[in-house]
């Protein structure tokens, strides 16, 4: 699958690497072989992973931590590049990731990570790597990890949910259509649901949505309250109490340190 690599950062034990992947067409890439540990994390887009039998969503909610040696495949959600972060970790480095799984970040990890990116590009440093990702990822309480694997219902609601908050165009939806594209009703979809990401569907479209904002404000997005109104929010000042509640900084606040 075409793609672009821009390194961020190099250590003796890891590699930070930005990497926007081009794909003609939503369809599955060859198989790839992880050589050595690495943590993806999103950037923008959406990408699912497929590994053996497990399929995964890498959303602007989800890192994914993978093990060398694994035969894994991508396919992008849109027909549009995709963008994440890759941390690699270098020969001898020993536990410098967290353990192989996938990680459900909270709209405040996905912040701190947003942050700390946006130094490395800009060439502060900031905060090292390997601290800052064993804080958020393992040790910080708004994360918490995904276990088992997600029933087709499940996927096809985040599929459905992630695409339309990627969307922004104000087009009004609720829960019950999440629950018409996964083919079932909203009860069995709501118990699924929680099961296998720990959320509510409310609160993974709440999440999704600041997600969304984030990266939007990092690209430069300057009427926020244009940007409340096309992620389905009732007002600017509903967002911002939002990105108060659950980031500890107003939209404005996050855009100046994204741009800065």
């Amino acid at each position: 699958m075409p793609q672009n690599r821009t390194l961020l950062q190099q250590t003796t034990s890891l590699k930070v690497e930005r990497v926007v992947l081009h794909a003609p067409s939503a369809q599955w890439s060859p198989s790839y072989e992880v050589a050595s540990p690495r943590l993806v994390l999103p950037a923008s887009g959406a990408t699912e992973f497929r590994m053996a039998a497990q399929s995964v969503l890498l959303d602007g909610l989800t890192a994914l931590s993978l093990p060398a040696g694994l035969l894994y495949q991508m396919k992008p959600c849109a027909d549009a590049a995709r963008a994440s972060i890759v941390v690699s970790a270098r020969p001898g480095a020993g536990q410098a990731l967290p353990p192989a799984d996938a990680w459900a970040l909270s709209p405040r990890a996905v912040w701190l990570l947003r942050r700390h990116w946006r130094a490395l590009a800009l060439g502060k440093g900031g905060e090292a790597t390997q601290a800052l990702l064993q804080t958020v990822l393992r040790h910080a309480p708004p994360v918490a990890r995904i276990q088992g694997r997600s029933a087709p219902a499940v996927q096809r609601a985040q599929r459905f949910m992630v695409a339309r908050t990627a969307a922004a165009d104000a087009t009004p939806w609720t829960l019950h259509d999440v629950a018409d594209a996964a083919c079932c009703s909203l009860f069995h979809l709501a118990r699924s649901f929680r099961k296998h990401t720990g959320l509510s569907l409310h609160g993974y479209r709440q999440r999704l949505r600041l997600a969304t904002a984030l990266q939007r404000l990092e690209e430069g997005e300057r009427d926020i309250a244009a940007l409340a109104h096309e992620l389905g929010y009732s007002s600017q000042s509903h967002l911002g109490a939002a990105f108060v509640r659950e980031l500890g900084v107003t939209p404005a606040q996050a855009r100046r340190e994204l741009a800065a």
